[in-house]
């Protein structure tokens, strides 16, 4: 199984007014600082990889270093755009009297700028000024989208290329994302168990209110235990998947590795077992307090 090694891409940038010109901003900020991470990890792995192809197997060691160069590339590209449309940000800031982002009646057509190609921009009665503002911002984001695309393309031929020679390239950041997003439905599903314990809870406070010592009571109590271990069986799966990034990369001394394939981590065999536990619980839980 593979996992997307890169942080989620937006499709556009949308445009509503300056607060959504800087959290675009800020968004590409965020991406570029874990992608430039993830990026010292996979070139420190790829300086020996390259190395071993260049004696072993120099069309291998061709289309590794092609991706390398194109992956920094991008990196570059995007650094250098961010970088522009952070001082296009703080001039537009500064003078809003520009226009570039009109109060009400314009909002509808602002917010369309960057998110598909629009033509007429003078036809929304902005000064020379502001239509060359926004231009150099749909230049920018253009050129940053693309080249977020192009990074995370070629990330993908990497893992391909090694997969041709059986082995897996993982990015524990990507991996973990979508473990994550695994749990979450699985945690949604916990969530509708909630009114189903409520109602179990009272059974067991009419039992004990009735008689502690009958055997129909010491039969919800023991239930009652064993949901309990399984909530705290639950808790520990649920805690260990939120700090997964930083187990696992102190397990591997790093954030990407190469492994066989076929082969395992440690901290990626302890979460499929302990999925499979949690999977199993949920489906346990509502058979027991059905036995009641």
């Amino acid at each position: 199984m593979f996992f997307s090694c890169s942080s989620q891409i937006p499709n556009s940038w949308v445009l509503r007014d300056i607060h959504s010109l800087y959290a675009n901003i800020m968004n590409t900020k965020q991406w570029l600082k874990i992608e430039k991470s993830n990026y010292k990890y996979l070139d420190k792995l790829m300086k020996n990889e390259l190395i071993y192809y260049r004696k072993n197997d120099f069309k291998v060691f061709q289309n590794l270093d092609k991706e390398m160069e194109s992956i920094n590339k991008c990196l570059n590209k995007i650094k250098s755009s961010l970088s522009k449309q952070v001082k296009l940000a703080t001039k537009i800031k500064k003078r809003p009297n520009l226009g570039v982002f009109d109060n009400g009646q314009d909002q509808k057509k602002i917010r369309g700028l960057l998110g598909k190609k629009n033509k007429g921009n003078s036809a929304f009665n902005k000064s020379i000024k502001a239509v060359k503002l926004i231009q150099s911002l749909e230049k920018n984001s253009m050129v940053i989208l693309e080249n977020q695309s192009n990074y995370s393309l070629s990330l993908d031929r990497l893992i391909t290329i090694f997969k041709k020679k059986k082995y897996r390239l993982v990015f524990i950041r990507g991996q973990v994302r979508q473990w994550n997003r695994q749990l979450k439905d699985l945690m949604h599903y916990r969530e509708r168990l909630i009114p189903t314990l409520d109602n179990f809870n009272l059974i067991l406070s009419e039992a004990l209110f009735k008689s502690a010592e009958s055997n129909y009571a010491n039969n919800i109590i023991n239930l009652s235990k064993r949901i309990e271990r399984y909530n705290d069986q639950m808790d520990r799966f649920e805690s260990y998947v939120n700090n997964l990034e930083s187990i696992a990369g102190k397990q591997v001394k790093g954030l990407v590795y190469l492994i066989k394939e076929g082969e395992e981590k440690k901290y990626e065999k302890k979460y499929k077992k302990d999925l499979a536990n949690y999977q199993n619980i949920l489906k346990e839980i509502p058979k027991l307090i059905e036995s009641v």
